[in-house]
């Protein structure tokens, strides 16, 4: 689970530093990793317990964007901020999945962890990298 900080820092991270720059760019990938390494050394110190208060830290971290929302949508591309939103919004229904603890829907919410991973990614490669 430690990971799953890392893969939202490792997202912010091109935003915040090819697309954000500057303060807005330097303060959101303060946050961020400071929000990571934070979350990795509340998952070694708890490993199972607290399950809810980890979700709710991933959807905040994934939500952080909202913060810089005004500059992103001047510096990124509409179907680049698609691809965000359709991201956040796979990984926040995924959520859903992943509290209700009901047989299979652990599967289906690395299912929904998939789908926001490939559309970050594409908002990644198809309009942050090439700018």
């Amino acid at each position: 689970h430690c990971t799953i900080y890392v893969l939202f820092a490792g997202t912010y991270t091109p935003l915040a530093l090819v697309t954000l720059r500057g303060p807005w760019g330097w303060s959101l990938l303060g946050i961020v990793w400071g929000l990571t390494f934070l979350g990795i050394v509340f998952k070694i110190f708890f490993v199972s317990r607290f399950s809810l208060l980890s979700v709710a830290i991933y959807l905040l971290m994934g939500w952080l964007a909202v913060f810089v929302l005004g500059p992103l949508l001047r510096r990124l591309a509409p179907a680049g901020i698609g691809w965000l939103l359709a991201g956040g919004i796979f990984y926040s229904v995924g959520t859903l999945f992943y509290a209700w603890k009901k047989l299979y829907f652990h599967a289906i919410w690395h299912l929904f962890v998939l789908a926001g991973c490939a559309c970050h990614y594409f908002a990644v490669y198809w309009y942050v990298l090439p700018a």
